[in-house]
């Protein structure tokens, strides 16, 4: 019989443990590290819950869309997108709409690009 991790530790456990210690990379000096802090937030969005996803990975991902790295931003935009399902129209309206208008005018023709994508969806 194989065990998983979150039958051992719980939702609570990684709550506590585990995502904050991989989220906190969305600040580290190498563009990878802050890369994966983005992926990472995609894959758990729809399973660590509204409050964590409002209260601590959305604000993230938002400051993220002001990264000096244009892949970090591209993927910024990329990931609303994919989260855009998880939210209800307010915060689309009041959080990701204006970050993805800013990124859809970015100087980085990928950034608007993936920007305009996401702005699609909302």
């Amino acid at each position: 019989m194989r065990v998983r991790a979150s039958q051992v530790f719980g939702v609570e456990w990684a709550a506590s443990h585990l995502i904050p210690e991989v989220l906190s990379t969305h600040t580290h000096p190498n563009y990878m590290y802050r890369l994966t802090a983005l992926a990472t937030i995609a894959s758990l969005a729809s399973v660590v819950g509204q409050e964590m996803l409002s209260s601590t990975m959305l604000p993230i991902v938002l400051r993220m869309g002001s990264d000096p790295v244009p892949n970090i931003r591209f993927n910024v935009a990329k990931t609303l997108q994919a989260l855009l399902p998880l939210f209800d129209a307010a915060v689309v309206q009041q959080q990701v709409k204006p970050r993805l208008a800013e990124l859809s005018e970015d100087a980085d023709k990928d950034v608007q690009y993936y920007a305009g994508q996401a702005l699609q969806f909302c």
